[in-house]
């Protein structure tokens, strides 16, 4: 299996529907198009805590950059806000992976111009 693009939905001045966004966690992780106006939510359902870890691309003074985790107790729902350009990916994306996918669930929301 490969990484699974997610969906990105539109924040309208009437406001949108948080829940009809969401989707399952992918157990290769998730991809989506880079904007500076786009933020993710991610719910942790279950019982157990899980990490979602956003894959930080690239090298500085030939040094990997560190990923960076957002670690979801039981039943957290947190919304993570916009991510800056050192996000993107080479084909211009931002990867997210999943310690364990189950009862995880994510979307991402772009803001209105």
């Amino acid at each position: 299996m490969a990484r699974e693009n997610l969906a990105v939905t539109e924040m309208g001045r009437a406001g949108v529907n948080l829940n009809a966004a969401l989707t399952p966690a992918h157990a290769d992780g998730h991809a989506f198009g880079f904007s500076a106006r786009r933020q993710v939510r991610l719910i942790n359902a279950g019982a157990s805590p899980r990490t979602v870890t956003v894959v930080m691309p690239g090298q500085v003074d030939g040094q990997e950059l560190p990923d960076r985790p957002y670690v979801l107790a039981a039943g957290a729902d947190l919304l993570v806000p916009p991510f800056p350009p050192i996000y993107r990916q080479s084909n211009d994306s931002v990867w997210m992976n999943y310690d364990n996918p189950a009862d995880v669930q994510v979307a991402v929301y772009e803001l209105p111009a």
